[in-house]
């Protein structure tokens, strides 16, 4: 087996791979939460709370928890994401015991202490203030809340400055109270592992750890409505933007066939988008796609950072490569560099073990039935070119296309008679 499982008797999901030849071992404990799950008056409270939780505990103050890691050589951080908040460790694998203590304490025993939650605040908003300042970043969010107009998954990670300033202590306990329970808890573990302590570990540090319900969420439920276009004027040397639409959910085979033509069309340095825009027409230094998907929805995107002035140009471009692969399809030599280039950055990026604890996790927290790396391997070596064109035909649509923009200046009328020709 390529991994190993339990159940604590409270609940909590276990997942481990022993990798014998590592020193260390990449320890998470993932709870199956994120911003998707926050009402819009403690929007960010996820995220909030992952800055708090290294605040200190009832047993260690925040020293001592970035001592103990760090005096014996290990590191340590947490992410929020739209569906999940992870805290994790990686570290010699003789400290195994202890990050398991670490992240269990954590997690059950925050302070929360009046003051650092005004001082984690500050750091927030400045935080949020930061990312609107950075165009190449706040076009995702533009995206974001353009593409899932007033749901939960257009709420920004972080939250709103009003959202944030909201924010009581009695919000965050009440939020650990009823999120952080044994049902949605994942730990899992890679590296080198001694199952024995592993095992006693987990039940000592996480026994007490109260059952109550799944966590839930509001669905997604619309089909897409574009073509959409949201502007930000601001003045930028670049014009931000990013281009995309609905895709595929997280259990929904036709990933594959998007993620080989994701692949394709700017995936890498050898795509059609990269050769096009960048080598060819000199408009855009960076240009990248990628896929997100969620437990009932997805999104495909498309960012380029442009010359103001050449903008609609670049668009225009970008369009008719979209028309290009949908009305003809991928040729079978980039059917095969795509295939060999998504297998490859898969199995290179799982000789981490800390990226292989990543990936069981978030597969335990999610799926009832684990997809193995060879099943994956299979899954993508089995897309046709046909498979492509289909998902291509199904998705690069006038009303699947939502176009984010940050720049100096945008004529709406003429970019939506852009993406409305795709």
């Amino acid at each position: 087996m390529e991994w190993q499982e339990f159940k604590t008797k409270n609940g909590i999901r276990v997942i481990y791979k022993h990798i014998p030849e590592f020193h260390s071992v990449s320890t998470g404990i993932w709870i199956k939460t994120g911003s998707r799950f926050e009402t819009e008056n403690i929007g960010g409270i996820s995220h909030f709370l992952e800055h708090l939780l290294f605040k200190g505990t009832k047993k260690r103050n925040y020293r001592e928890i970035k001592e103990a890691i760090e005096g014996v050589g290990g590191t340590f951080n947490g992410f929020t994401s739209e569906e999940a908040t992870c805290y994790w460790i990686k570290i010699l694998g003789e400290y195994l015991d202890l990050s398991i203590d670490v992240l269990a304490d954590m997690i059950q025993n925050p302070l929360l202490k009046e003051k650092d939650i005004e001082k984690e605040k500050n750091v927030i908003i400045e935080e949020i203030n930061m990312y609107k300042d950075i165009p190449a970043r706040y076009v995702f969010e533009l995206f974001d809340e353009t593409l899932y107009d007033n749901h939960p998954l257009g709420q920004p990670i972080a939250g709103t400055v009003e959202s944030i300033s909201r924010i009581k202590r009695k919000d965050l306990a009440q939020y650990i109270k009823n999120f952080y329970t044994a049902e949605n808890i994942v730990v899992s573990i890679a590296g080198n592992i001694k199952e024995k302590v592993m095992q006693n570990s987990i039940e000592k540090y996480l026994s007490t750890i109260q059952k109550k319900s799944e966590n839930t969420f509001v669905l997604w439920d619309r089909g897409p409505k574009g073509p959409r276009i949201k502007t930000l004027t601001k003045d930028t040397e670049q014009t931000h933007i990013v281009m995309g639409g609905l895709a595929p959910h997280r259990f929904d085979r036709r990933r594959y066939p998007l993620l080989v033509l994701n692949t394709i069309l700017a995936g890498n340095m050898s795509s059609r988008l990269f050769n096009r825009i960048r080598e060819e027409m000199g408009l855009a230094y960076a240009i990248k796609g990628m896929t997100k998907h969620y437990q009932d929805t997805g999104a495909y995107l498309i960012y380029a950072g442009i010359s103001p002035e050449k903008t609609e140009k670049a668009i225009l471009a970008i369009v008719d490569e979209l028309k290009k692969v949908r009305d003809n399809g991928a040729t079978a030599n980039e059917m095969k560099r795509a295939k060999k280039f998504i297998i490859s950055q898969i199995l290179m990026e799982l000789e981490d073990n800390l990226e292989y604890m990543l990936w069981l996790g978030e597969q335990r927290l999610f799926r009832k039935k684990l997809i193995t790396i060879k099943e994956t391997v299979e899954e993508i070596n089995s897309i046709s070119s046909s498979d492509v064109k289909k998902i291509a035909e199904e998705l690069l649509r006038p009303e699947n296309m939502y176009l984010a923009l940050i720049g100096p200046s945008a004529n709406e009328e003429n970019l939506t008679k852009i993406i409305s020709g795709l």
